[in-house]
């Protein structure tokens, strides 16, 4: 498992996004339907909802074949906060293996491997209630389907989610 640093980034519009570095338009525009399942996704980025509009969040990346390693019930940055949101879509990293991880007004760059993964988000707070999360991407040989692995009362997911967002 490649672990990477944990980031602290300031959220702004209640959304952490991850998208390729050089998408000209990497923010999606919000629908009702993305507000309910928690995510807007298209090809090359991914927005998704955060448990509170702005604040600090603590962001732990883990790539690589073992990214499941650190448990489904644990936050990566904080092992004592509860998972109160996980969902996993499909994210292709690109040739050049540029991403950005970011808030509207705060960013990191990374660089992973390319190629097909599965993302999940895994999303809580500390028990003096820090936003915390953790970013997997794992290696996908076949397609992933996007779901909701852990739901929150914030949250009401269509049947079939919407996995179709324009640029903002």
């Amino acid at each position: 498992m490649r672990t990477m640093p944990t980031f602290e980034l300031e959220v702004s519009y209640g959304q952490l996004a991850v998208f390729d570095a050089w998408l000209a338009s990497p923010f999606c525009d919000w629908a009702e339907a993305h507000v309910c399942q928690g995510f807007a996704w298209r090809p090359g980025t991914v927005s998704f909802a955060t448990l509170a509009a702005a604040g600090p969040i603590s962001v732990t990346v883990l790539a690589g074949p073992d990214a499941l390693d650190a448990g489904p019930d644990a936050l990566d940055a904080c092992p004592d906060a509860l998972v109160e949101r996980a969902i996993r879509v499909p994210f292709t990293v690109p040739a050049h293996g540029g991403l950005e991880l970011s808030s509207i007004g705060d960013a990191v760059e990374l660089r992973l491997p390319p190629g097909d993964h599965a993302l999940t988000f895994r999303h809580g707070r500390t028990p003096v209630g820090m936003m915390v999360a953790t970013l997997r991407f794992e290696p996908a040989d076949v397609p992933v389907t996007a779901s909701i692995l852990v739901t929150d009362p914030a949250l009401a997911p269509p049947v079939v989610l919407v996995m179709t967002a324009e640029p903002a």
